[in-house]
């Protein structure tokens, strides 16, 4: 007789990487830690449920609040005014949430994990309107806020990554006996760095004597940061930078220009990577846009960030983290990005925030969300 497993529903949406990492990496431990024990699915909820008019808005208004800042905090602050009221999702998502109870409903999980709060919406009206029966778990992938969206009450649970996001989330009415401090989760295989930082400074055709910054705006390679390394390279600094253009074949293209603009500031010009965590591990500080992953991959991997632009307010709670911690540095100009690049160059500029880093002792928590998940089954 075949043992029946049970099911676990992940679901997130794929705008950016910062709601999928997190789902991947905690199935990833889930099979690690459980193996065969479970039916683990990772979906792009919205896509995956057929609601496709949904699934282009949200994707296409992710990319346009990279491009164009502005509007998305105006969003943010709105969704912030209509606080626990929640109904106008019915008309703005409505294909999705018709859709996506409907999949739910034919899924049939014992178990919903969401790292977002749409999903976790739709999760919460597909048990309470067509009378399911599954645990139903939120995880908070802004690791500093929490913001009025992920405050649901029909959650379970909702698992935080930080005191700060979890008093975010009582403000906005949400029980504490239902809320989770739990470390951020991301990719185990991240944390392992096999490479020696000396030998891949030296492989990138760069100075190991130099300080060494590495530059990325996230998979889709959309930021203002790559202009500062222009005129970065302008300046002739003894330092190195990593760029790293994602899928912006544009941006490549534009990194690709400097590599032999300057022999004392280097430069490595590289696209879609597969190994950031080694990339990240030979570079003295991270610099680019304040996203969660991004944030926490160099915190756990304790080296200083350079954060030079934010899109929404969520974003702006990692910035005023790193500050109150002074583990980075927020250079929002072209002229404070050059005055701290000289700084950098110039004197140990980045030392008490590595110190600082060293002191903070954060971990992720991607083995305990799981254990959490399997727990709520009762393993």
């Amino acid at each position: 007789m075949i043992a029946i497993r049970p099911k676990m529903l992940m679901t997130m949406l794929e705008c950016g990487f910062g709601h999928k990492a997190p789902a991947i990496a905690v199935r990833d431990a889930i099979e690690d830690s459980f193996p065969d024990m479970f039916q683990v699915d990772v979906v792009d909820f919205a896509k995956v449920s057929g609601a496709n008019g949904a699934d282009e808005l949200i994707k296409k208004s992710w990319d346009f609040s990279l491009a164009f800042p502005p509007p998305a905090r105006i969003g943010y602050l709105l969704i912030e005014l209509a606080g626990e009221r929640k109904e106008y999702l019915d008309v703005l998502f409505r294909e999705f949430v018709v859709k996506g109870m409907a999949y739910i409903r034919d899924y049939a999980p014992d178990l919903l994990f969401s790292t977002h709060p749409l999903c976790t919406y739709i999760a919460v009206k597909a048990r309470e309107t067509l009378g399911l029966s599954y645990r139903l778990v939120t995880y908070v992938v802004d690791p500093f806020d929490g913001y009025s969206w992920w405050a649901e009450e029909g959650s379970d649970y909702t698992l935080v990554a930080s005191e700060r996001s979890k008093e975010r989330l009582i403000k906005h009415g949400l029980s504490p006996r239902k809320l989770k401090v739990i470390g951020f989760p991301i990719s185990k295989s991240f944390m392992h760095v096999d490479s020696d930082p000396k030998e891949m400074i030296r492989h990138l055709g760069l100075n190991p004597a130099n300080r060494t910054i590495l530059v990325s705006a996230g998979g889709q390679g959309i930021g203002k940061v790559f202009m500062y390394v222009e005129r970065l390279a302008m300046l002739k600094l003894p330092i190195n930078v990593i760029t790293v253009a994602g899928k912006s074949a544009r941006t490549r293209k534009r990194m690709d220009r400097l590599v032999k603009l300057s022999s004392n500031t280097r430069v490595a010009s590289l696209g879609y990577v597969h190994n950031m965590n080694e990339l990240v591990a030979a570079a003295d500080a991270v610099v680019g846009k304040a996203g969660a992953s991004t944030a926490m991959e160099s915190i756990f991997l304790e080296k200083p960030m350079i954060i030079t632009e934010w899109s929404t307010y969520n974003d702006r709670y990692i910035i005023n983290f790193m500050l109150d911690y002074r583990i980075g540095l927020y250079c929002p100009t072209l002229h404070s990005f050059l005055r701290a690049m000289r700084e950098i160059a110039e004197y140990d500029k980045l030392g008490v925030c590595a110190e600082n880093l060293a002191g903070l002792s954060m971990k992720p928590g991607t083995d305990d969300v799981a254990r959490f998940l399997a727990g709520q089954l009762g393993f």
